[in-house]
């Protein structure tokens, strides 16, 4: 289970790439509520162990560098969602990454402890404190190290998330002058299939939006 590449990020059960604007008819203290998210990009990529060690184009690292380069630079700023009329901005836009398992194993093949986990950790995900990096190669070399076990952050993921049971990756990524703040939230639950090494990796923009 250590010798496997657990990819980050963000995984769906799956944790479909979604909207979370809010409807045109909501009331206004919806702005409270919700924030407006926008797709940016959706792709799979390779958690095998050779091609990550070389950086396949297939990869899930060379995927997740790819997607996370684009997010963070000026070909997302298309996507930016706006607040409608009636409210306003009001924090920086995060870029929200997330990546998951595509395939799980038969219900009936899935332990106990996990189908515990899936059902507490839908709603109350595992979270992790807020790390630093000064660019996306870092932020993505910690996000490998995390979802293999390695370092601190990893190690306490593996000891939370235990047993044979799938992490699906949900990563808060917000700019700063001096590169990128991230948190971690994980959906620790239902075991992957692990004939398939597939993952699917999404990016999407974030603001949090309130009543004038």
């Amino acid at each position: 289970m250590a010798q496997e590449i657990r990819i980050f990020v963000l995984g769906l059960a799956l944790v479909p790439l979604w909207s979370l604007a809010a409807d045109s008819s909501a009331p206004l203290d919806a702005c409270t509520r919700d924030a407006r998210e926008a797709p940016i990009a959706t792709a799979t990529g390779s958690v095998g162990i050779i091609k990550n060690l070389t950086e396949d184009p297939s990869s899930i690292r060379a995927v997740a560098g790819r997607l996370l380069s684009s997010a963070l630079g000026t070909e997302s700023k298309s996507a930016d969602p706006v607040c409608d009329a009636a409210c306003e901005q009001r924090a920086q836009a995060q870029i929200v990454y997330r990546v998951a398992p595509i395939t799980f194993l038969a219900a009936e093949q899935q332990r106990d402890v996990c189908r515990q986990f899936e059902a507490e950790t839908s709603t109350h995900p595992l979270t992790f404190d807020q790390r630093e990096f000064r660019s996306v190669a870092e932020l993505n070399d910690w996000i490998m190290e995390f979802s293999q076990g390695r370092g601190p952050d990893g190690k306490l993921l593996y000891e939370r998330c235990s047993s044979n049971c799938s992490p699906r990756y949900t990563f808060l990524i917000a700019e700063q002058n001096s590169g990128y703040a991230v948190k971690a939230e994980v959906l620790c639950g239902l075991a992957r299939d692990k004939a398939s090494d597939v993952y699917r990796v999404s990016t999407a923009m974030r603001r949090s939006c309130a009543v004038n």
